[in-house]
């Protein structure tokens, strides 16, 4: 996916407050992910953004602020997920 957007100014990250950098990288290595993973080894981030779910995602909009917010797993290859980026983009 990461690929597919980047193209049209979308980039993602994933932020990791739980594992430490060896099992992150495991799991990317794994899963075959090119993704960034930013560690939040403090979790400042996790209560800067209120999650308290696992996985939260957020979509960031071109003026930086959070525009989309998701507590659980979902599919950003269906439906819902590519609603979401697809109107996020559309904004200028």
């Amino acid at each position: 996916m990461n690929a597919a957007y980047q193209p049209q100014g979308l980039t993602f990250y994933r932020i990791n407050s739980k594992e430490n950098p060896e099992v992150v990288r495991g799991f990317l290595e794994k899963e075959s992910l090119q993704i960034p993973v930013l560690l939040d080894r403090t979790g400042g981030v996790e209560r800067l953004f209120g999650v308290w779910v696992h996985p939260t995602s957020y979509l960031i909009g071109r003026d930086g602020k959070a525009r989309y917010r998701t507590m659980g797993v979902v599919d950003w290859n269906g439906l819902q997920g590519t609603s979401a980026i697809d109107q996020l983009l559309k904004e200028r």
